[in-house]
């Protein structure tokens, strides 16, 4: 060990100086006090004042001896702090994602949540992440992928968390049908329907009960169980006919196909009606049917 480093200096100043104010201090006590054994009130609050007199000035020396020793230690100090936290700089981001995620209870184990642009089911959370069961992002596919991934709770901090905790069971699913203006709407509305009537009918009152809830727990007035669809004229002349029905999560791809199929037949039952005679030697192709999400 190096003994040359040391602050001897400061180590003598203080010494001395201590030494100094005590044997001050108790001259002064002994002074005040005489041979008196019993104080009245004035001599022990003098007494006092004198104690707390000489610790202030002890104080006041020791930083004035050791202030240019403490500078360099605090310098050192406060590097030696930045480069930990640099260091350490996504394991507090981390820890301080927990501590959100625990004082919101936002997520939850076995809640649909989108965190980062990455869907799934919270299947474990601990301090530095949070594990899900991948979803497809594409939010309209409800079956895993088989894949786990582990997300840093510092991901919490920078972005938005969505959570689909009431659409585990229930979702409104919504899908187009894209048609030339001259079709029908009415009769594919009629068939896209009646599809959709015949699929849910036995999930009705389950459905209408789910939904209840989700507006009590949410206390929102959401949209009710009935499917729901709206037209509009696109750029081209075109018609897109988009629907949304509350379906059983498990389902709704099922049922959405079935719908779209059936309003796929009549389109095409119209197109085929719309071919001139004469042409019956040949099959004409109407303009190309596009289904979208």
């Amino acid at each position: 060990m190096n003994w040359d480093v040391l602050p001897w200096r400061e180590f003598a100043t203080t010494l001395v100086l201590i030494l100094a104010l005590v044997s001050v201090q108790r001259l002064i006590v002994v002074y005040i006090r005489r041979k008196d054994e019993i104080l009245d009130g004035p001599r022990r609050r003098l007494i006092s004042n004198v104690r707390n007199a000489t610790f202030l000035l002890i104080l006041f020396g020791l930083v004035f001896i050791w202030a240019p020793s403490l500078r360099t230690f605090a310098l050192s100090l406060t590097a030696l702090a930045v480069a930990i936290i640099l260091a350490t700089r996504e394991l507090l981001l981390c820890l301080s994602g927990a501590v959100m995620r625990a004082s919101t209870q936002e997520i939850r184990v076995g809640d649909w949540v989108e965190i980062a642009g990455i869907r799934g089911e919270v299947i474990d959370q601990n301090i530095l992440a949070v594990r899900l069961q991948e979803l497809p992002a594409d939010g309209r596919s409800h079956d895993f992928t088989g894949r786990t991934v582990s997300i840093p709770n510092s991901l919490l901090l920078t972005g938005p968390v969505k959570n689909e905790r009431f659409f585990k069971r229930y979702v409104y699913q919504t899908f187009s049908l894209t048609m030339d203006a001259g079709i029908d709407t009415e009769r594919v509305e009629k068939a896209v329907l009646a599809s959709l009537a015949d699929s849910l009918a036995s999930h009705l009152e389950v459905a209408k009960r789910y939904n209840a809830m989700i507006e009590r727990k949410a206390s929102l007035d959401i949209r009710g169980v009935e499917p729901m669809v709206a037209l509009e004229t696109l750029d081209d002349g075109r018609v897109r006919m988009t629907v949304t029905a509350f379906m059983p999560t498990r389902h709704a791809i099922a049922f959405e196909q079935n719908a779209v199929r059936e309003g796929l037949a009549v389109i095409r039952g119209e197109n085929s009606a719309t071919v001139p005679d004469g042409q019956s030697g040949r099959t004409r192709q109407g303009t190309p049917i596009r289904t979208e999400a």
